[in-house]
Formats: C-alpha cells, sequence, structure tokens
C-alpha cells in the first residue's frame, strides 16, 4: 500500500529515495568505522563500577560522564605535566586495581606472521621501548614485511626527552630512534615508511596530533589492504586499542602489542581508562545503530 501510494504522490516517492539513500550511506559508514581486531580487548564493567565506587563516584551513576569529568587529565595538559593529587590510600588502590586488571602486563601477539609492523608516535623514551619490544618479537620469530611509524611534528619537551638541541619533532626523534638502534640484519633491511601528521588547530592554539589522527593520516595514504601488528605499550595498550578499532576498516585485521611495565602514576591510569571507557562506549552505540 505504502508503495502504490509513492507512486501516486511524486513528492513521497522524492522524498522515499532521499531516506534510502541517507540509509545506504550511514550503514556503509558505520561498516568503515569498526576496525576487525585479531584478539579482541575489553575492560570489564564490573571492574570500573567497583574502581569508581572506590573513588567517590555514586553507583548508579553514569560512568563515562563521571570519569570523564574526573579521571580525564586538565585540558591542554600532558601525562608528564598532571599533578599528582592523590593520598597513600588512594595511590595504593589505584595501582593495585590496575595490576588485578592486566593494565601493566604485556600484551602479546596471537599469529606469527603480519603484513606491516606499525609503531605508534610518543614521547622519545616510549618509542625505544616500542621499538626494542617489536625487535623482540622478531627475535623470538614474529614476522612481518615492513614497518610503519606513526608520528607527529609534536615538538620535543626538553623537561622529558633529550635530543632537543638536534632534534625538534616526535617525527625528527622517531627517524633518530629508528636509525641508532641496534636491529638484527634481516629485520634493518624491511622496508620502513615514516608517516607525518601535522599539527591541528584548535581554538587558535597549535595541538599536537593525537593517535586517531594518526591513524587518519596514514588511511588517507591509501595502502594496500593488509594485517597489522600494532605496537605501544602499557598502560596504553587498552585506549589505543579502542581508537584503532573504532577507525580502522576491516580491511585491516590488527593486532595490536606492548610490553609489560612495573607500575605507572595513578592520574596516568585513570586518564587511560577513562579514554578507553569513552571509546568502547562510542563503538558501542555505533554497532546499536547498524
Amino acid at each position: 500500500m505504502l508503495f502504490a501510494t509513492c507512486l501516486s504522490n511524486p513528492i513521497l516517492l522524492i522524498i522515499k529515495c532521499m531516506l534510502t539513500r541517507l540509509l545506504l550511506i550511514f550503514l556503509s559508514t558505520c561498516s568503515l568505522i569498526l576496525g576487525l581486531p585479531i584478539q579482541d580487548r575489553t575492560l570489564p564493567e564490573a571492574a570500573i563500577s567497583e574502581l569508581a565506587a572506590a573513588l567517590g563516584i555514586p553507583p548508579g551513576s553514569d560512568l563515562v560522564a563521571e570519569t570523564q569529568k574526573q579521571w580525564l587529565r586538565p585540558p591542554g595538559k600532558e601525562r608528564w605535566e598532571t599533578v599528582e593529587n592523590f593520598s597513600d590510600e588512594e595511590r595504593e588502590l589505584i595501582l593495585n586495581w590496575a595490576e588485578k586488571e592486566e593494565l601493566f602486563a604485556a600484551w602479546n601477539p596471537l599469529h606469527s606472521q603480519y603484513d606491516k609492523a606499525v609503531i605508534l608516535g610518543a614521547t622519545t623514551h616510549s618509542m625505544q621501548t616500542r621499538l626494542h619490544y617489536l625487535i623482540d618479537l622478531w627475535s623470538n620469530g614474529i614476522r612481518f614485511s615492513g614497518i610503519v611509524w606513526l608520528t607527529g611534528d609534536r615538538p620535543l619537551d626538553p623537561r622529558i626527552e633529550t635530543f632537543t638541541d638536534t632534534h625538534k619533532t616526535e617525527s625528527d626523534a622517531a627517524r633518530m630512534v629508528w636509525e641508532e638502534a641496534e636491529l638484527p640484519a634481516d629485520m634493518r633491511s624491511l622496508p620502513v615508511t615514516f608517516v607525518t601528521t601535522p599539527m591541528k588547530e584548535i581554538c587558535g592554539k597549535l595541538v599536537r596530533p593525537n593517535t586517531a589522527d594518526t591513524i587518519i593520516t596514514w588511511l588517507g595514504t591509501d595502502p594496500n589492504p593488509c594485517t597489522l601488528l600494532v605496537v605501544s605499550h602499557q598502560p596504553y595498550c587498552g585506549y589505543q586499542f579502542g581508537v584503532i578499532k573504532a577507525l580502522l576498516p576491516d580491511e585491516y585485521p590488527f593486532d595490536l602489542v606492548g610490553p609489560a611495565i612495573d607500575n605507572a602514576s595513578p592520574s596516568t591510569v585513570l586518564d587511560t581508562v577513562a579514554r578507553w571507557m569513552y571509546v568502547e562506549n562510542q563503538i558501542a552505540l555505533t554497532t546499536r545503530a547498524e
């Protein structure tokens, strides 16, 4: 009956066609913004609720909204600039929780063969940590046919980074880390690509690119579909896993890995958990919309 009505009314027919086209565009977009993880990772909601309650967030609260307000580092501040205002009891509580939930444990690869290894940009020391972990994986038989560095033009910070007299940006530092690393000969012979994302302007202020920005820049180079071994390190693996899952098309199945650490600052743990929760919530909303 509706179809017959549309045929008899050109305006309704046009509207129906427009709505159908919008629906197809929406579904197509949704299919492109959810990646295909080789190992799916989640942070149990019960565990987050436990930590939130212990830190004074009332039961029944909107955990995503409350943790965004209370756990994220201040806008414009880097992790190393955050002031720690936790009591000894709170510090112990947060770090014990993070250890129990394996936020300090290594994420290891599932397979022994991938098409490309992708090293996510970070501070100079963190990029060295990630490359050393990738070298360890190679030495233990994990193979890939090329390496991609995803970095940004963030200015190096002399408070936490060296080489600032000769290297000015994260991208410069990544090249230095690669060139100066002691690599197995067969790994050194692999093709390596550096993909640099420029600073972005927000409200008249230059801001460094984040993980999402670097992934988007790389996708803009139109890389061939391939399996990816993405390298981060703890406690950032979960948050960066969520970002990559939300952005990579299914044509790029990925495994996110990273070495273990002994511990991290409580503020870094909470900030990272809040970001991971937010991304996972956005993925859930997108999935329901499909």
